[in-house]
């Protein structure tokens, strides 16, 4: 049973939350520029990515050889940590997130797989930040996400060059990129406008006036280049929040830092799931909490297992949702 019905089955018996899970897709064919990271073997380009001549940059530092020279240089300081070390060699393209949101999808593929993904925003004053990142064949915006999710919605033929059809659809999707936690593509459907979960690539219930009261995520206070040093890490297994459903009437952790919450995980520690309550309590989406990166200069980012792994500010996750930590002994 997929996950959306049981958050179905939940608000009939008054729990009230919906769960989605959504596949997630990845490069229209906007902007986009193609670039190799050095490797002792070039890899093959990815099939469902085709570059263009337009880099998708705004201006200033943004633009050229800086703005490539910084995402290669966050791409070299990841690879180098053992979760990472499959960016090696890889190559990346870039893609302009949505109208007006000064931010951009940095998405790494090699020999034909997509493998993981950086989503770079730009500050007032022009400096590029890391806002988010993450690894593994499901990247946020993936192609072949969206391209499944096409196909089931019968909106496209299984036969279809994803392409082909980005290349030539009159109204192309959209990456919508508000936070790390409000991300879609916006799809034509016919008359109306749908929206797909970035990341899992499910139908979401929203409308255009879903995003009236978002803001964009400001960057500033997000990781610099270069990096930081890193104070500490934790990478722990993944689990279903599923299994265990003590995030639906449970009490949430009461938290007033970062650091009390990195303090709460651990391989000695109860589970803690993170629930995201979003566009008007309309979606409710848990996540397990499966380590952090604690960058020095105060700036943790926290590993959620998200049809892969991805490492978000906490102070986003703080912004729209809580965290939810199993009872010892306890069966919920």
């Amino acid at each position: 049973m997929h996950r959306w019905l049981l958050a179905v089955t939940a608000l009939v018996l008054g729990i009230g939350f919906m769960a989605v899970r959504a596949s997630e897709s990845a490069a229209l064919q906007q902007k986009m520029e193609t670039h190799s990271l050095p490797s002792a073997a070039a890899p093959a380009e990815l099939p469902l990515s085709t570059p263009s001549s337009g880099i998708g940059t705004d201006n200033g530092d943004n633009s050229g050889a800086s703005f490539d020279s910084q995402i290669e240089a966050w791409i070299g300081s990841l690879s180098a940590r053992d979760e990472f070390r499959s960016w090696l060699g890889a190559k990346w393209s870039r893609y302009p997130l949505g109208p007006g949101m000064h931010g951009w999808l940095i998405l790494l593929h090699k020999e034909g797989k997509e493998i993981g993904y950086l989503v770079v925003g730009s500050t007032e004053d022009g400096k590029l930040k890391l806002t988010e990142y993450g690894a593994g064949d499901s990247p946020l915006f993936s192609l072949n996400t969206l391209y499944r999710t096409l196909v089931q919605l019968e909106l496209i033929r299984t036969d279809t060059d994803p392409i082909v059809y980005l290349q030539s659809s009159p109204v192309p999707p959209d990456r919508l990129y508000f936070s790390p936690l409000h991300a879609v593509w916006k799809v034509k459907r016919e008359s109306e406008w749908i929206y797909i979960d970035a990341k899992t690539g499910e139908l979401l219930p929203l409308s255009d006036q879903s995003f009236l009261s978002l803001q964009p995520y400001d960057p500033a206070a997000a990781l610099p280049n270069p990096l930081p040093r890193m104070e500490r890490s934790l990478l722990l297994s993944p689990f279903d929040p599923f299994d265990n459903t003590f995030w639906i009437d449970g009490k949430p952790l009461s938290l007033t830092s970062a650091s009390e919450l990195l303090a709460s995980v651990g391989p000695e520690r109860q589970p803690v799931t993170f629930t995201a309550n979003l566009y008007g309590k309309t979606v409710l989406v848990p996540l397990a909490v499966t380590g952090y990166h604690d960058w020095g200069g105060n700036l943790p980012y926290v590993r959620l297992e998200h049809e892969g792994e991805r490492y978000i500010p906490f102070d986003v996750l703080a912004q729209y949702g809580s965290f939810y930590q199993r009872r010892a002994g306890g069966s919920t």
